[in-house]
């Protein structure tokens, strides 16, 4: 008799449908491309669009800080407002860009885990529009912790305005003020994005996919802990590991050079990420088991093949009369 454990299914199903947490990758991976390369485009052409005269070169040729300082204030002057236009008008266009890609990625996945594991869905509903919502209070809910860390600074020098405290303890206290900031928002993050579930397993709007959630947090608290804690301790481990191999491989730049301490930091940074998008298919997959276990096939929790049925319990009518056994009229 085998036992029954979310976490483990989670990982039997990356292991068994690899295709799963490739497609996950694949939209993670292609939006972050996208991303590193319109940044880049956009530095570059602002870069450019800068003007340096031959004054501005005589000064930077000085490699003395406050004539470089100066040429700096000259080349930078008068462009803040060009910059910070293009910059908000990249960041709307990348964050409209995820909310749709990552509408459809987790629909595509969430269907196909719920294919392997035989549950039924809710018929066909517009879930890419309804977790384009939930995706739209994610980046609202991050604007405002953003918004938050800003304040937590200001108030925090503000304190050491008013009360003439030291530089150090006005940053303790900022420190304190975002990790607060930081674990609301991870929360409220966890909530919007797990709520994808509901939508897809119940055809449910936004707002009631994210009570459902709640409730279902309420009720099967023991199991979601579990799931979590132990995925979190994966990706903690995974982390660990990619830090330590990092420092070495830069307390070794000397011997290796920096073009193979480049590309070694490279590949650890992408074995981790890689490392991490597989462990969150893996959770979403257990969450999916927690919350329609009671639906899904004995023989798939048991990991057995499918029944098959006997000979005897075949679709064709016994008693109907087969074409060869009707007698031939004479003639």
């Amino acid at each position: 008799m085998h036992s029954f454990s979310p976490t483990a299914e989670g990982f039997r199903l990356v292991f068994r449908r690899p295709s799963i947490p490739t497609a996950e990758i694949a939209w993670r991976w292609s939006f972050g491309t996208a991303v590193w390369f319109l940044v880049s485009t956009f530095l570059l052409q602002y870069a450019g669009s800068l003007p340096v005269n031959t004054l501005d070169r005589l000064l930077l040729g000085t490699q003395q800080p406050v004539l470089i300082l100066r040429a700096l204030r000259r080349i930078f002057h008068g462009s803040a407002l060009r910059f910070t236009e293009a910059g908000l008008l990249l960041t709307i266009a990348m964050t409209i860009g995820w909310i749709v890609l990552a509408s459809i990625g987790r629909v595509v996945t969430l269907r196909a885990m719920m294919q392997e594991f035989r549950i039924a869905g809710q018929g066909s509903q517009p879930y890419i529009v309804r977790i384009a919502a939930l995706n739209f209070l994610r980046t609202a809910a991050t604007l405002a912790a953003v918004i938050g860390a800003l304040g937590a600074a200001l108030l925090a020098d503000g304190v050491r305005t008013s009360s003439h405290w030291t530089a150090a303890d006005a940053a303790r206290i900022w420190l304190a003020l975002l990790i607060l900031v930081w674990i609301a928002w991870s929360i409220v993050n966890w909530l919007l994005s797990t709520a994808a579930l509901f939508v897809v397993l119940d055809a449910g709007g936004a707002v009631t996919a994210l009570a459902k959630t709640v409730a279902w947090c309420r009720d099967r608290l023991g199991p979601v802990l579990v799931a979590g804690v132990l995925f979190g301790l994966a990706h903690g481990g995974a982390l660990l590991v990619a830090c330590g191999a990092g420092l070495t491989v830069l307390g070794m730049a000397n011997v290796l050079g920096m073009g193979p301490t480049w590309i070694l930091g490279f590949l650890i940074i992408a074995a981790y990420c890689l490392l991490a998008d597989f462990l969150y298919t893996a959770r979403l997959a257990s969450y999916l088991v927690i919350a329609r276990s009671d639906e899904m096939p004995s023989f798939i929790l048991a990991h057995e093949p499918p029944p098959i049925k006997p000979l005897g319990e075949t679709a064709v009518d016994q008693s109907e009369l087969i074409l060869s056994d009707v007698p031939v009229p004479a003639t």
